[in-house]
């Protein structure tokens, strides 16, 4: 993992790490919270954060330290369709669980998407600071809505919250044992309310509580992701599984469970194996092709079914329990899934937007396997989506090697830098320059077309690159450059001024000095 500036996160041996997840107490050590690059990916063109170590007090301050040095972001008034302020990627042993809910608190607060790459391990506080992963939508009904991902490969798990024996005595000392003990009740009550909030079945939480101080719970199978209500990367739902009845059958499995209130793998006997075709027809007339439910159920569910034309197409899926054909001959759905590859899609009951989870994109992993690892050829899907949506602008084959910066002619000093980012200072002026591909070259120049949370008052396309510029909330400016080299090759640039300009009009007139003095294998802008 690239990592650009890094800051110790507990200096003070003695940080409150005994209340923990798992594992004896572990010892205080810093840990680091990186900038990583401007931009995570194609859907997520927003900027990347990496937290990597152990979970210690202090965390939760020093990343939103960090995250205010690079993004200024207002929640509430991002796009109508959805989107994020910034997306944080763990890795972490887990530690201090409260700390981890503080976390998982500022992810909520900040609209920030949480990520667990196809390599990296999440624990125990870590996983707790995961569940805060959350993007927000400026439309009606909408607002705060769950945005947290495991991609295949990766691992998540949970310990049970328990006292490390090795300190226990020292916190006794120190605190006095009705603190002590009244701390470890309040935390446990704190976790099941954010378990509940942050939508997580109420069953895993008593599944975590029950365990022993070695054991963990691991996320692994499409029940696991759906109980925790995890996302898998972003796809139609054939390329996770393109048995297609097999697909259907599997969300018809985490419907039930979610009307019952229990684990998917509990169900799985009471859905027919087999589907059938013209079930029952729903209020709108259109005929059910499904799984018929084959145990007694409450409230009458009989049918797990969608309009048949659905049934083999593969796209957007209209999927409900149904109960059984009344006088009428219809059929009155109870729960339903609204699964959309490109818009939001929705599980829950009724029309009223708090009793449904909402997801942007696919609701993948109700369609995978609810016993089995959740797997994929992650090579192959990135090279299945369509305009690479999803592709990482670090991943191999996107960008060669050793990417080029583009160049200055003015006088820089360099406060740090990656393979794929350096952070300059030139006068007032703080720039942030990310080399990469045309896609990431397309990708900015969409994303800031479509900003709704700042103020544009340039929009310029050049014929070597772009302009965007205007001025954030709080009254700064900001500029934004998009380089095209050679070969595909392209670069982006923020240039802004860290702090509130006294005199705006030498701020404006630098930034545009800046921007036209940079070239990328000899192009710049059209500057006069």
């Amino acid at each position: 993992m690239m990592q650009l500036f890094s800051w110790p996160k507990c200096l003070v041996v003695g940080c409150l790490a005994a209340i923990a997840l798992g594992g004896a107490a572990f010892p205080v050590m810093a840990a680091n919270v990186s900038f990583v690059a401007l931009h995570y990916s194609a859907d997520r063109p927003v900027p990347h954060f990496h937290f990597d170590g152990p979970v210690v007090a202090g965390d939760a301050d020093a990343l939103a330290a960090l995250i205010d040095k690079f993004v200024e972001c207002t929640p509430d008034a991002l796009d109508p369709d959805g989107s994020n302020c910034a997306v944080v990627t763990l890795n972490s042993p887990g530690g201090h669980y409260i700390e981890g809910l503080r976390l998982a608190a500022l992810m909520r607060e900040r609209a920030i998407a949480t990520l667990v790459e196809e390599t990296a391990q999440c624990y125990s506080a870590c996983a707790f600071a995961f569940l805060g992963g959350s993007g927000h939508s400026s439309q009606a009904g909408v607002g705060a809505y769950i945005d947290r991902m495991i991609e295949p490969g990766g691992t998540l798990g949970f310990h049970a919250p328990y006292f490390a024996p090795d300190s226990l005595n020292g916190l006794v000392a120190q605190y006095g044992l009705d603190e002590v003990l009244g701390a470890s009740r309040d935390d446990i009550s704190l976790m099941i309310q954010q378990l509940v909030d942050w939508n997580v079945n109420p069953n895993a939480l008593s599944h975590i509580v029950r365990m022993g101080p070695s054991q963990t719970y691991d996320i692994v199978s499409g029940g696991d992701y759906t109980v925790l209500w995890a996302q898998l990367p972003p796809a139609p739902p054939h390329y996770w599984n393109s048995n297609t009845p097999s697909a259907i059958r599997n969300a018809c499995i985490n419907l039930l469970a979610h009307h019952l209130n229990t684990w998917p793998d509990a169900v799985m006997e009471a859905i027919s194996q087999e589907p059938e075709v013209n079930l029952a027809n729903n209020e709108q007339g259109q005929s059910l092709a499904g799984f018929r439910l084959q145990a007694d159920t409450p409230l009458g569910a009989s049918l797990c079914a969608l309009p048949h034309e659905q049934f083999k197409s593969g796209g957007d899926i209209d999927l409900a329990l149904y109960t059984a054909p009344g006088i009428s001959g219809t059929s009155r759905p109870l729960v339903s899934l609204f699964n959309r590859t490109e818009s939001w899609s929705t599980m829950g009951t009724g029309g009223d937007p708090t009793r449904r989870n909402m997801q942007k994109g696919s609701m993948s992993h109700l369609f995978v396997d609810v016993v089995g690892p959740v797997e994929s050829d992650f090579v192959k899907f990135m090279d299945y989506l369509p305009l690479r949506k999803f592709a990482r602008f670090n991943e191999a084959g996107l960008l060669k090697e050793v990417e080029e910066f583009p160049v200055s002619e003015l006088p820089m000093t360099l406060l740090g830098q990656n393979q794929k980012v350096r952070i300059m200072k030139h006068g007032q002026q703080q720039i942030i320059v990310e080399t990469g591909s045309d896609l990431l070259y397309i990708t900015a120049r969409h994303r800031h077309a479509n900003r709704h949370d700042i103020g544009v008052t340039l929009a310029a396309d050049y014929d070597n690159g772009f302009a965007v510029g205007g001025y954030y909330d709080s009254g700064r400016p900001y500029l934004w450059v998009g380089l095209k080299g050679d070969a595909g090759a392209a670069a982006v640039l923020r240039i802004e001024t860290p702090d509130m300009p006294v005199d705006m009009n030498a701020a404006l007139l630098e930034q545009e000095k800046v921007a036209c003095s940079f070239r990328l294998h000899g192009h710049r802008l059209d500057c006069p």
